[in-house]
């Protein structure tokens, strides 16, 4: 059995079996193509829920870590650097730290029945109803991401797009629904495909950087699941680490 840490103040559960079974990958402990324990195996070694365990591999597995595949179960899919950031934030309150103008050029909203991929992104039924959002974000006046965002909060999220024009976490939060107590996200470069190059003024086949975030909430259950496409031309990715002078600070 391997021991998590359960004091207060520890990282969910999940995030530690991710961060194990990150870092077994990592070692070598499983090498590319290696079949991972099953999710009741994983269950028996860190003494959790099968949800708890689930949740985890679907950190794995949005990340590229991992594969599920028919007949052989999960499989080690190679290892793919990733950082992670020190705290959560919306596309709001980035755009107005970098001293930009953040807006919406436009906004759809809609009632979705869960198919087979949401379920298992959010553990729930095929055909529970979720809110689907999607929306193209500004920062002063320009397109920089097309957010395409589930939630499972569907019943208390307004149907009006114009209510979707700011902060979608302040938004959540003013419907009673707290602001997400844990997150996993990972981006990836790629091609602009004509539906994103329309929606972002770029050509077909522009450079974007693709992300996917899975947001939990504090009973570890997922919440919001959004993939976006960010302008690879007017968006940087840029992480801090360890002393340095900061957003203020010099820049390569």
């Amino acid at each position: 059995m391997t021991a998590l840490d359960h004091g207060r103040g520890a990282p969910p559960l999940y995030a530690q079996i991710y961060r194990a079974l990150k870092e077994d990958i990592a070692r070598g402990v499983y090498g590319r193509g290696d079949t991972l324990p099953t999710e009741g195996e994983l269950q028996a070694r860190f003494q959790v829920s099968r949800i708890t365990v689930r949740q985890a591999m679907q950190g794995l597995e949005q990340e590229g870590l991992i594969r599920r595949t028919r007949g052989k179960g999960t499989v080690v899919a190679g290892h793919r650097i990733a950082e992670v950031l020190p705290r959560i934030r919306s596309f709001t309150d980035e755009m107005r730290e970098r001293h930009m103008i953040p807006g919406t050029r436009s906004v759809q909203v809609a009632r979705v029945m869960a198919d087979e991929t949401l379920a298992r992104v959010f553990g729930c039924e095929v055909g529970e109803v979720l809110c689907r959002v999607r929306r193209v974000r500004t920062a002063d006046g320009r397109p920089i991401v097309l957010f395409d965002t589930w939630l499972r909060a569907a019943a208390v999220m307004p149907e009006e797009p114009e209510a979707y024009t700011g902060s979608l976490y302040q938004l959540m939060e003013e419907r009673g629904i707290p602001k997400p107590a844990g997150v996993m996200e990972r981006f990836e470069a790629v091609a602009a495909t004509a539906e994103v190059a329309e929606a972002l003024d770029v050509p077909v086949g522009a450079p974007v950087m693709r992300g996917v975030r899975v947001a939990y909430d504090a009973a570890q259950r997922v919440q919001e699941y959004t993939l976006s496409c960010y302008d690879g031309a007017g968006y940087a990715y840029v992480v801090y680490v360890g002393s340095v002078p900061g957003e203020g600070g010099a820049e390569p």
